[in-house]
């Protein structure tokens, strides 16, 4: 089983992120193409992830659990899916650990995942390494609005005293669109390509290149005419 570690870093201290991360409805809401299907009974989470790479385009859907222990401020999500249109499966079991980083957080995770099916030839190598890194970028950005938009705790029990506020629809999902991710990471490699500064060996090469070019040149405008 292939395994991924991400860090990702929140501009919030722990005593905010925590809670926040054991509400199953907002963390689905950051992360890009999920959704839930029905509502969390006790640990047991019920959901889908859809996800769309060029011409290919699969939802799984699944269920999951999660524990959190508020003594080490560790958890565990595992979680499996299945794709019948593409006859496609996928596991993991993810390990995160929330930490104090100065006044802000940071959150470290351990992925185990199995990829099977038609998206199979992707769960390897650079490209679902690159895909994960955007992934998690894009999710510590979404925490952290969520963040900024939730007032801190006690200001919510004060308010939650004092009116009842119905909660705000929750947006359909969209589809995680890893086509567009896999041609940001393609001129991104190839940006880095051209802006890279060549090694000595190739400049020196190049450079008498160029000069056997220039004297070819004025050698042949040189000869006299018949």
């Amino acid at each position: 089983m292939p395994t991924m570690t991400q860090t990702l870093a929140v501009n919030f201290p722990r005593a905010r992120v925590w809670p926040l991360l054991g509400d199953v409805e907002q963390v689905i809401a950051c992360m890009p193409g999920a959704s839930l299907t029905k509502p969390r009974e006790g640990d047991r989470i019920f959901g889908q992830m859809r996800v769309k790479l060029g011409p290919i385009a699969a939802a799984f859907a699944g269920e999951g659990t999660l524990t959190m222990d508020e003594a080490t401020h560790t958890g565990v999500i595992h979680g499996q899916g299945t794709d019948p249109k593409n006859n496609s499966r996928a596991k993991a079991d993810v390990t995160f650990a929330v930490l104090e980083d100065g006044p802000g957080t940071r959150i470290d995770l351990t992925v185990d995942f199995t990829l099977t099916g038609v998206l199979a030839q992707f769960s390897r190598g650079a490209i679902v390494q690159e895909i994960a890194n955007r992934l998690t970028a894009e999710f510590a950005r979404n925490l952290e609005a969520k963040l900024a938009a939730t007032a801190p705790v006690a200001e919510e029990k004060a308010a939650a005293s004092s009116e009842a506020v119905a909660a705000p629809a929750a947006e359909p999902a969209k589809e995680l669109n890893a086509g567009n991710l896999l041609w940001v990471m393609l001129k991104d490699w190839l940006r880095k390509l051209f802006s890279s500064p060549l090694p000595s060996g190739e400049r020196v090469a190049r450079r008498a290149g160029e000069g056997d070019a220039r004297g070819g040149a004025s050698g042949k405008s040189a000869t006299p005419s018949p």
